[in-house]
């Protein structure tokens, strides 16, 4: 269980983290470092005789209910695919590596679960708690996640191609994360410090791919964009204040003209925009 540990460490630093006005996004200031190569992560375990075992609605309810807090519910490498699962209390479960292929999440309390290497394709997570969530390399195309909370949640190369995030409250890490054709009209990723006791904690989008991706409306202030490639993308009304622009890739982007505090952002003069 040691890759679910460092996980979960890096889950609790990204709590703990106060990346304050002052800190900036220096070379030094990233969040996606990996854990040490010798010790790996649940999408690198070599796959074992329980895995892809198919369980039904009834059996994940009865291994909820045994949880406890020394032992959470561990369904790990389980095959949940079409189930109905919805406003089910997941909180800390071990899912990584299992096959959720159109599965119903709606409403699902799933505080600090672990989704590593998890396939979650065109799986519904509408309204569902997310947060102190562990979802690295987890397959999340076309997935449904309007109106969920992601904070402080892990989604280290993560894909999201197509999915639907609108309206969903997300400070997170996505470094590395594909969110190509991604929609994120509404959602909420920029810095709330009124809500944040522990100090001002950003999303980081570094290199993430957002080509294509609906950003109508979106909330991104203050967010780390350094290196993101956002070709293509519709900014409509997207406001970009405090956020950090550097190497930013801002082609062929539409609703340009109606972003808001672009003038605001920082780095703007190391974002790559179309040439006159």
């Amino acid at each position: 269980m040691a890759p679910v540990i460092v996980d979960r460490a890096l889950a609790a630093a990204l709590l703990s983290l106060c990346l304050c006005a002052g800190n900036g996004y220096g070379a030094g200031a990233r969040l996606d470092a990996a854990p040490p190569a010798a010790e790996g992560t649940a999408r690198d375990r070599a796959p074992t005789a329980l895995d892809s075992v198919r369980l039904t609605r009834a059996q994940v309810v009865d291994l909820l209910a045994r949880a406890t807090d020394d032992h959470p519910p561990d369904l790990a490498a389980k095959d949940l695919s079409g189930l109905d699962l919805s406003g089910l209390d997941f909180r800390r479960a071990d899912l990584s590596r299992s096959r959720l292929a159109g599965t119903n999440f709606t409403r699902a309390a799933m505080f600090g679960v672990t989704l590593s290497g998890a396939v979650a394709r065109r799986a519904d997570f509408t309204d569902a708690v997310l947060d102190v969530a562990v979802l690295r390399g987890t397959d999340l195309t076309e997935a449904k996640l309007r109106g969920a909370s992601l904070y402080a949640t892990i989604l280290i190369g993560a894909d999201l191609t197509g999915a639907d995030l609108t309206g969903a409250r997300i400070i997170g890490v996505f470094t590395n994360a594909k969110l190509v054709r991604a929609t994120l009209t509404d959602a909420r990723l920029g810095a709330d410090p009124g809500n944040q006791p522990m100090g001002i904690m950003r999303t980081d989008l570094s290199d993430a791919d957002l080509s294509g991706a609906t950003l109508t409306r979106a909330d991104l202030r203050k967010t780390n964009l350094a290196r993101a490639n956002l070709t293509g993308a519709d900014l409509t009304g997207a406001d970009v204040t405090g956020a950090n622009l550097a190497g930013t890739v801002l082609r062929q982007v539409r609703g340009r003209a109606q972003m808001v505090g672009l003038d605001r952002a920082r780095n703007v003069d190391q974002a790559l925009f179309d040439r006159p």
